[in-house]
């Protein structure tokens, strides 16, 4: 089952905010080779492809803990950019898991790919 990744920084208008959602999505699937892709809801009827959810990644598969040390990786390098940003992950209608700069930036980050991994794997059941 898919898991969304949403971004929120009190500091970014949408139009930013969209900008280094598709950076970040490239990166996620370039980088860390995880599956991604920009969240999107279907556009009305008669009109042309589908509207992108501002702030939302779709990530359609997160394996064992290298792919999630990668995932955090790229994160961290996100944060070192822009310090205001925080990401959620949740699985449609479950559990929630917010991540701030502050946890991005500590010495041990081993402590921080398990807390994620072990959120994703009960994201999958």
């Amino acid at each position: 089952m898919p898991i969304t990744l949403s971004l929120s920084s009190v500091d970014l208008d949408e139009e930013d905010m969209q900008e280094l959602t598709r950076q970040l999505c490239r990166d996620l699937t370039d980088e860390a080779g995880i599956a991604a892709a920009l969240g999107a809801e279907p556009s009305e009827a008669g009109a042309k492809g589908d509207f992108e959810i501002i702030g939302q990644i779709l990530i359609k598969a997160l394996g064992a803990g290298g792919a999630i040390a990668a995932l955090v990786g790229v994160l961290k390098v996100y944060v070192q950019r822009k310090p205001s940003l925080q990401f959620e992950f949740q699985k449609k209608g479950g559990d929630k898991l917010k991540i701030k700069a502050d946890d991005l930036r500590a010495d041990d980050m081993t402590k921080l790919v398990q807390t994620i991994k072990k959120a994703v794997e009960g994201m999958n059941d």
